[in-house]
């Protein structure tokens, strides 16, 4: 999953909110015990949710659906095309307003800035100056997000032309995104509790 999905599915917790974003950024467990309980506790939650989605039969449904050289690249960039889903249908699976929550996302970055790797606070310096957060669901701003993946990834095709994937499957993302969501939600929130409990222990 991408940035959006993975604050809401972290739920209100700031901590679990960083580990979330950390989740890509701190690699192996033993790099956990130098961050604080929660925020690991979000890092394990991202790690979950992340394999979780991998593994749902709607992923792997989606992903079978697509061509060379889709499929390959298919996974990054359902990820963010699930986040521009997610927006879609905020009134069914958002936890607050949409603005609202990218405010609160973009001053929890930016108050934690001195102590997050120096390119996650790349991330959210662009996410503020963007309005990343309220912006999923509109093209220009899926076609930004594309073109700065295949910048990192060094792969200009298919990734940067990943908002093709929407225009030639937008009923088969759309089903998918519907089927896997709300089991997501259960399981992170089963997780959330479990991970809580044991680095809250530690």
């Amino acid at each position: 999953m991408n940035h959006l999905a993975h604050v809401v599915l972290a739920g209100p917790d700031e901590g679990l909110r960083l580990g979330a974003f950390l989740g890509d950024h701190v690699k192996g467990r033993e790099a956990l015990s130098d961050l604080p309980p929660d925020w690991a506790a979000g890092v394990e939650l991202h790690r979950c949710i992340d394999s979780f989605s991998d593994g749902h039969p709607a992923v792997l449904g989606l992903l079978e659906r697509l061509e060379s050289p889709w499929r390959r690249y298919g996974g990054v960039i359902s990820d963010v095309l699930f986040d521009h889903m997610l927006t879609r249908y905020w009134s069914r699976f958002g936890p607050t307003d949409l603005v609202e929550l990218g405010g609160q996302v973009d001053e929890l970055l930016a108050r934690h800035a001195e102590r997050l790797p120096p390119r996650l606070v790349r991330f959210g310096a662009w996410a503020r100056s963007r309005g990343l957060w309220w912006r999923y669901g509109e093209r220009d701003m899926l076609e930004e997000i594309f073109f700065l993946l295949a910048r990192r990834h060094g792969r200009s095709w298919p990734l940067s032309h990943g908002a093709r994937l929407l225009d030639d499957h937008e009923a088969a993302i759309e089903e998918a995104f519907l089927e896997l969501f709300p089991d997501l939600q259960a399981r992170a929130s089963e997780d959330r509790e479990r991970l809580y409990s044991t680095w809250s222990s530690m």
